[in-house]
């Protein structure tokens, strides 16, 4: 590839691979803190939880869509990542809604404001 193109391909291929990390919302309370929320914070972090989830299920699905294949690697795998964690804090949140006897969660809309 001649030294002059690469400059313009690092123009397409940065914002695409930047766009496949970023698209998937994820909550910003720690893991380990999910144990001392009460029921009302669980019960939104289970929501933010499973839309995140639902939204890495989403772009794992569509990561062919990409135009780069490269892009379509990165973006399946941080959805791969992020449908990962987003399972382990549901099982983290279930637990510690088990613990604290909380009521079941009925369905929330909650808005990331990201677009997967």
């Amino acid at each position: 590839m001649p030294a002059s193109s690469r400059p313009v391909l690092s123009l397409i291929v940065t914002p695409a691979l930047l766009a496949g990390c970023a698209s998937i919302p994820r909550s910003q309370t720690p893991l380990a803190a999910i144990a001392g929320l009460d029921c009302e914070a669980l019960a939104q972090e289970q929501a933010l939880s499973e839309r995140s989830r639902d939204a890495a299920q989403h772009a794992r699905s569509n990561a062919w869509k990409a135009v780069l294949p490269i892009a379509v690697g990165v973006r399946y795998a941080s959805a791969r990542s992020a449908q990962s964690e987003a399972e382990q804090r549901l099982q983290a949140i279930r637990a510690s809604r088990d613990a604290h006897r909380c009521a079941d969660a009925p369905a929330q809309s909650v808005d990331l404001g990201a677009e997967v």
